[in-house]
């Protein structure tokens, strides 16, 4: 039985991913607490690529590199919670030197597509929905910061990674705004089966109250 993967203040999370339209974007992960020592001995020497048939497939998974969280938050990341096609290992492990590394099958993107503006041009920014079962806990004593949609939907800024400044937010989407207010307690977001996130260059939001907007 797959035990879920904890991610612990300041941890990272090591990914593999299939490009989404090849057949469904699947994603993989392991996770740690130490990501310094990761990046120095183990990243290195993954290799950058994995495939279960034709290595030269479009639908092999790459390699992704971790960054650095800026958002404070623990994580709780489960096995799938789908049904993988045929041929889909729901783990396997990489050999870095010596060390075994383990990989769990953790979600798989469903569509990323551009936010339009009004005059029908491409944002900076694109939603998406994730297949996958998490728990992310935002930590008190910070700040919350959040996109309010015009029908009431509000996404919690979950990720900001190196270059992006959570105090220095891009323009917010077309038909979205800021709001931010303190925690003075922990505050969990839970996804037990579909995520829908807004994504921009360094930042990744995830709706956590639907408010009046239809899926």
């Amino acid at each position: 039985m797959l035990d879920p993967m904890k991610v612990p203040e300041g941890g990272y999370n090591q990914e593999y991913r299939q490009h989404p339209k090849f057949p469904g974007g699947y994603i993989y992960s392991h996770a740690g607490d130490n990501y310094d020592a990761w990046m120095n001995a183990v990243y290195p020497l993954l290799p950058d690529r994995v495939a279960f048939g034709n290595p030269d497939a479009p639908a092999a998974l790459v390699k992704d590199e971790p960054g650095t969280n800026g958002v404070p938050q623990t994580a709780v990341l489960y096995p799938y919670p789908g049904t993988p096609s045929a041929g889909t290992p729901w783990a396997f492990t990489l050999m870095a030197g010596r060390a075994a590394i383990d990989f769990m099958l953790i979600a798989r993107i469903l569509f990323i597509q551009p936010l339009l503006n009004p005059d029908g041009t491409a944002s900076a920014w694109s939603a998406g929905l994730i297949e996958r079962h998490t728990e992310t806990t935002l930590l008190a004593g910070n700040i919350l910061t959040e996109l309010v949609g015009e029908q009431g939907d509000r996404y919690a800024l979950v990720a900001s990674f190196p270059g992006a400044d959570s105090s220095d937010l891009p323009p917010p989407p077309p038909g979205y705004t800021y709001e931010t207010r303190p925690l003075d307690q922990d505050f969990t977001l839970v996804c037990r089966r579909f995520a829908h996130i807004l994504i921009t260059d360094g930042y990744n939001f995830q709706r956590w109250d639907r408010g009046d907007m239809a899926d």
